[in-house]
């Protein structure tokens, strides 16, 4: 019996050596190379697009974010690709070499990938979606600049955030106080204040996703287990998230002082999952 194993082994280790089965090995690694490739470069060639569709567009925004989402379903399909692939190509070659236990790791190598893709997706989004938001603020702001003046000296006057709503502006020649009234189409869109608050924070961002990951990634412990490991990185990743919350509600109410008065309570609300995922554990 114990020699029918080791033969049977043997014939699995000559299977996985096989020069025509590590050629195909080869070909799945480079197609997910150049899958790689791609991804980073539709990244980097979608970001000039957007804001060079953006300034040819003369700063109307949604033109510019219906681009985006086209080129958005563009690059995510690349993971469906990378499934595809393995799925009618490449599994089925290799299969005539070794069984489907020994495809494992070469259907892991393109999980890892898509997976790493989503990840970087998820964050270049964030980036890409607040660049094109605070180009449009920043062009906003200037052009209302150019057009604001003193009702009583003609002096010129400057709107420095609160765009999105009428306020009083007072001039700093006569003392005169102005009504700064937003158009009609800056008033609609106060979304872009979120986008660039979300931009401003991405490195606070990528600190809690990355204290999240390293929580979820603990195991999980029966109740008579030792938790302190457990706790801890709860801990962290709920500093993490709060240390985000709170440079993220700055750089909000930066924009929409509205928000300044609701601060502390903005960021309870957002923590309120948290703590009750605390209070389950």
């Amino acid at each position: 019996m114990f020699g029918l194993f080791n033969k049977k082994d043997k014939e699995e280790e000559k299977a996985l050596v096989n020069p025509k089965y590590l050629e195909l090995v080869s070909k799945w690694d480079a197609f997910l190379e150049k899958i790689d490739m791609r991804f980073q470069e539709s990244l980097t060639n979608s970001e000039e697009a957007l804001l060079d569709n953006l300034e040819e567009s003369n700063y109307d925004l949604q033109p510019t974010m219906t681009a985006w989402n086209g080129m958005k379903a563009q690059i995510n399909k690349l993971s469906d690709k990378v499934e595809e692939t393995f799925e009618n190509s490449v599994e089925p070659q290799m299969l005539d070499y070794v069984k489907e236990w020994d495809l494992v790791d070469e259907r892991q190598k393109g999980t890892s990938l898509n997976l790493s893709m989503y990840l970087r997706m998820e964050r270049f989004e964030r980036i890409i979606e607040g660049k094109v938001a605070l180009t449009f603020y920043n062009h906003a702001i200037q052009e209302f600049n150019q057009d604001f003046n003193c009702t009583q000296c003609s002096g010129k006057l400057e709107v420095k955030a609160d765009v999105f709503r009428s306020h009083y502006v007072s001039c700093d020649y006569c003392n005169t106080v102005n009504t700064f009234n937003p158009s009609d189409k800056i008033a609609q869109i106060r979304w872009v204040v979120e986008n660039i608050a979300e931009y401003k924070a991405i490195e606070e961002w990528g600190e809690m996703r990355k204290a999240e990951e390293n929580y979820n990634n603990l195991p999980c412990k029966a109740d008579h287990e030792d938790k302190t490991d457990l706790i801890a990185a709860f801990k962290i990743r709920e500093e993490k998230e709060r240390i985000y919350w709170e440079k993220y509600m700055k750089e909000r109410f930066t924009l929409l002082p509205e928000y300044k008065d609701s601060f502390e309570h903005d960021i309870e609300v957002k923590m309120k999952m948290l703590y009750a995922e605390r209070e389950r554990i």
